[in-house]
């Protein structure tokens, strides 16, 4: 496809799984993540993280994605260890030693095609969570899926995956896709978003989607964290579900923290003010006390407004990521009468609704205000 390979998957032939793992040790270290059925990550000197294996035979043992058994074979041919792989485009293997492209499935012409199919149909299913790597895959590649693909999709238990799983495939279609719209609407036509998330799908319209892409292709969007950037898609996709669909869906996600960020936190602010006013100093200083000014901005570009003014704005007031430090703090009040407890907490609460307000700029004048509110009570 012209791409840059950034993920090299090496998989070995003829040899056991000890005999791998001596072979490997002498060209870098070695992390045996699967070593039962001979599976290692290799830190090699170049290329980075590679992982290598030996060909392996699944089963399947149980419900769900966790009931793969998975089953090291050194000596299986080249066309039965790529059977076990989900589409044909991910079953193409290069022999190095012979200098030969391996395309048992003919993926080389599923990727000329620009189409997504399954390697086997008897098999595709035994693992639920290949019919939402299909929606990433599509929204990353833009690929068409085949119709008996798209059916075997629409049949998959997903009720078996964990929520850890689902969120996992739905972070690489918003972080890695330009159009994530495109995976979308494969979920949509096979019915695994309603399955997936009932309460919100209502809401879940393709317009929607679209706003998404807006997103995504917008400027400011690549300044944010990875986490921040989830978070940010989560919460254009969730815009139109209420609250109580939003919080389900969140719920079914499983989503909390992620690397630092407060996924639900982000999340719920962003929708519940994403149509605060933005008009005025008093606007974004209020605003920026309820969810990162810069969020909302952002989604509000997305859908189609004229935010340059407004985030210019916001920076000069210093609000664009952070709400104003208060002018007054309680170690300030002990030239006033009044002791530490509910009462100074309300009187700074107070104090600092003016400061947003714009009613008092300095110190000086919240420490009045405070005075002139503690002598009116």
């Amino acid at each position: 496809m012209g791409r840059q390979v950034k993920d090299w998957d090496i998989e070995v032939y003829g040899l056991e799984t000890r005999q791998l793992e001596r072979a490997l040790r002498t060209v870098g270290p070695v992390n045996a993540v699967g070593k039962s059925f001979g599976v290692f990550k290799l830190n090699h000197h170049e290329l980075g993280e590679v992982d290598v294996s030996i060909p392996r035979r699944d089963s399947n043992a149980g419900p769900g994605h966790r009931g793969i058994a998975v089953e090291g074979v050194p000596n299986m041919s080249v066309h039965e260890a790529a059977r076990r792989r989900d589409l044909t485009i991910n079953a193409i293997l290069y022999d190095l030693q012979n200098d030969v492209l391996l395309d048992p499935f003919d993926g080389q012409r599923d990727l000329d095609a620009r189409t997504l199919r399954a390697v086997d149909v008897t098999t595709f299913l035994d693992d639920p969570l290949r019919a939402l790597r299909v929606i990433q895959f599509a929204g990353r590649l833009q690929f068409a899926v085949a119709s008996e693909l798209l059916d075997l999709c629409a049949k998959a238990p997903i009720e078996e995956l964990p929520s850890e799983r689902i969120l996992g495939e739905f972070s690489k279609l918003f972080l890695r896709s330009e159009k994530p719209s495109y995976g979308l609407s494969i979920g949509h036509e096979s019915g695994l978003l309603q399955r997936l998330f009932p309460e919100a799908h209502p809401y879940l319209s393709q317009g929607q989607d679209q706003v998404i892409d807006a997103l995504v292709q917008g400027g400011t969007y690549a300044d944010e964290a990875p986490p921040v950037r989830l978070a940010l898609c989560l919460a254009t996709w969730l815009a139109n579900a209420p609250a109580d669909a939003l919080t389900a869906t969140l719920d079914r996600l499983n989503i909390y923290r992620l690397q630092g960020t407060n996924l639900r936190e982000v999340v719920l602010a962003v929708v519940k003010h994403l149509d605060d006013p933005i008009q005025t100093s008093r606007d974004l200083r209020w605003l920026s006390t309820r969810a990162t000014v810069a969020h909302v901005l952002r989604l509000r570009s997305a859908r189609g407004e004229d935010i340059a003014d407004t985030r210019a704005h916001a920076a000069a007031l210093g609000v664009l990521r952070e709400a104003p430090p208060q002018l007054l703090h309680g170690r300030d009040l002990k030239v006033l009468p009044i002791k530490p407890g509910p009462q100074m907490g309300k009187l700074l609460a107070h104090v600092y609704a003016k400061q947003l307000d714009g009613d008092i700029e300095t110190h000086e004048q919240a420490l009045e205000a405070a005075r002139v509110s503690l002598s009116n009570q």
